[in-house]
């Protein structure tokens, strides 16, 4: 695979909701740019063949576009982790360190369990990510021990 986009994402759930809504590539490519993606016909084929992974705009883009959650484009089976908790959210690791307040890098070190999270930012990041704060807790452990959780609870 040659992109570092959404990692988890269902190249078969796309081309199933794509073909179930009788859109063809460009089509579908055609819409998701009216939803803020930056995509062509080409692309789509691309992730439908899972040769390449979108962005995450372009994920909450082609979700909009189905009318499907963006849990179905990164479906259950794919690790629970603070990358993937921070996509469901609908969140860049840019946006979520804005609103936390911290620098980018630094977020990235705490997804890859490289830096811990300071105590008194768990709820605000916990209601960012619309999750409860024993789950961040959970992914973040996960995070430093080198190891994904795959509960959700």
């Amino acid at each position: 695979m040659g992109s570092r986009g959404v990692a988890g994402f269902s190249a078969a759930a796309l081309r199933q909701l794509r073909t179930g809504a009788r859109l063809s590539q460009d089509e579908l490519a055609t819409r998701a740019r009216g939803h803020g993606a930056k995509v062509a016909g080409p692309h789509i084929c691309l992730y439908e063949q899972d040769k390449r992974k979108p962005q995450l705009t372009t994920v909450l883009a082609l979700a909009a576009v189905l009318c499907v959650p963006l849990s179905t484009l990164i479906p259950d089976s794919a690790p629970v982790d603070l990358a993937r908790l921070r996509m469901l959210a609908g969140l860049s690791q840019r946006e979520l360190a804005r609103r936390l307040g911290v620098a980018q890098a630094r977020w990235s070190r705490i997804e890859r369990g490289k830096s811990s999270l300071d105590d008194s930012m768990l709820s605000p990041a916990a209601r960012l990510l619309k999750i409860p704060v024993g789950q961040l807790r959970r992914a973040l452990d996960g995070a430093r021990s080198g190891f994904t959780p795959t509960s959700r609870g």
